[in-house]
């Protein structure tokens, strides 16, 4: 696929360790309820807030606070600091909120109401116009 001078200028300056694309026609055939991992994640927890009743209330994907770190190791050992080393039930206690373990799915990373909706909008936008292979998202990963 071409690419404009622009974007090779820009990807052959770019500081970070990498980039690549994806195409429309790949992007829209992602099955965004698929986990994204083959086990709990390291950096990602699910966060639960306790409720004035006492009913935990969920709050979807969070990362992981640094004070966990210490509450991981005292409740699990300290081998066991990330979420995918905690046991399977493993759940820590934060204030008023409750942190679990979590297979984060790519909707959990990308919500579909989310700051990329913009994005997605006008991708399949221009697809109509121009074709699914001939709309793509260019990203760079900084180092």
């Amino acid at each position: 696929m071409d690419i404009s001078d622009t974007v090779r200028r820009d990807a052959d300056e770019f500081e970070g360790h990498s980039h690549s694309w994806f195409s429309w026609r790949e992007l829209s055939a992602v099955d965004w309820n698929a986990p994204c991992t083959d086990g709990p994640s390291r950096y990602w927890v699910r966060r639960w807030s306790r409720a004035h009743e006492g009913t935990l209330v969920p709050h979807g994907l969070a990362a992981l606070p640094d004070e966990l770190y210490d509450s991981a190791a005292a409740k699990f050992g300290e081998g066991n600091i990330a979420p995918s080393r905690w046991p399977a039930d493993g759940e820590l206690l934060l204030g008023n909120d409750v942190y679990r373990p979590v297979v984060p799915a790519y909707r959990d990373l990308v919500p579909i109401d989310g700051p990329w909706q913009p994005v997605w909008n006008v991708m399949g936008t221009l697809s109509e116009l121009h074709g699914e292979d001939n709309v793509r998202l260019v990203v760079w990963f900084g180092g």
